[in-house]
């Protein structure tokens, strides 16, 4: 099963593709990245690049299932706003490529408690607790190559294997 897990964002929208075998619910890394667009050009042509980014990706990828961080809180109204349009495009682009019924959401607190075991985790722990599981994602640490979002991303798609292998448990 390939997850591809996405951390939602207009400016900076991270993606992270994991595959789980169904023989021993293994996880291995495939391929992480961010999605970046020009802060100074208008928010259609922002979420229009991130709709064509997230479908290219599916159609690249093909996975079976989308994990997408869900908004739980925020301070600035006008970020929460950005996120949700981006969200919207996001979940646009994977009912129109079959995917609608395989996309799920989680909040922040889901996915640092699948991650790190704690649901209060700071970022930094998250980081580095998907850099331990991938290593041989060979990635940088900070916001300047994008890997802070495509960890997030890759976290996300993390919370929906461990979502999946408690139902499968079940």
């Amino acid at each position: 099963m390939r997850i591809l897990g996405i951390d939602p964002g207009t400016a900076r929208c991270g993606w992270g593709v994991i595959d789980v075998s169904k023989h021993d619910g293994r996880v291995t890394y495939v391929k992480h990245g961010c999605i970046e667009s020009d802060k100074m050009i208008n928010t259609q042509d922002r979420l229009v690049k991130v709709h064509r980014n997230i479908c290219d990706l599916i159609q690249e990828y093909k996975p079976d299932q989308v994990s997408l961080e869900l908004l739980f809180m925020f301070n600035n109204q006008k970020t929460v706003m950005k996120i949700s349009e981006a969200r919207g495009v996001i979940l646009l682009a994977c009912g129109q490529n079959g995917l609608k019924d395989q996309t799920y959401e989680y909040t922040p607190g889901q996915v640092k408690l699948a991650v790190t075991g704690s649901g209060r985790a700071d970022k930094k722990l998250v980081v580095e607790e998907v850099k331990k599981a991938f290593p041989e994602a060979a990635v940088s640490s900070g916001k300047k190559d994008g890997f802070d979002d495509a960890a997030d991303a890759l976290a996300v798609a993390m919370a929906r294997f461990h979502k999946y292998i408690e139902e499968e448990i079940k």
